[in-house]
């Protein structure tokens, strides 16, 4: 996938969640987790800040890219709790192709399970 240049319309009044190894890698850049890190129904998410997630530079584009979360990773591959699909508000949906929405699903998958496992509960 190729994102669209200049767009982060998935970092405006984000709701990401985070996996505690999300979380350990961003320490290690020398964050402290209450700078980034909000709990909601238990599990952490991505701090905003004005709106807009708390890595997104004035200039528009993740100051952590590199380190970013796997949720973040594996945008605009969503789930309603029912189904797996590209969220349409993404400008480079049609850049996804079939193979990589297949590995993207599966990692959605494993993300998804984890956070469940992290939570403590059992699905």
């Amino acid at each position: 996938m190729k994102c669209v240049e200049g767009c982060h319309i998935c970092c405006i009044e984000t709701e990401m969640e985070l996996l505690e190894s999300d979380i350990e890698r961003i320490e290690r850049l020398g964050y402290d987790r209450r700078e980034f890190i909000r709990h909601v129904d238990g599990i952490p998410r991505l701090r905003n800040v004005d709106g807009r997630c708390v890595f997104l530079g004035r200039d528009g584009l993740c100051t952590i890219y590199p380190y970013r979360p796997l949720g973040c990773r594996i945008y605009p591959v969503v789930t309603d709790g029912r189904r797996v699909f590209i969220d349409g508000i993404c400008p480079a949906k049609k850049s996804i192709d079939t193979r990589e929405f297949k590995s993207r699903r599966e990692a959605l998958k494993y993300f998804i399970g984890k956070l469940f496992e992290e939570k403590g509960d059992d699905g």
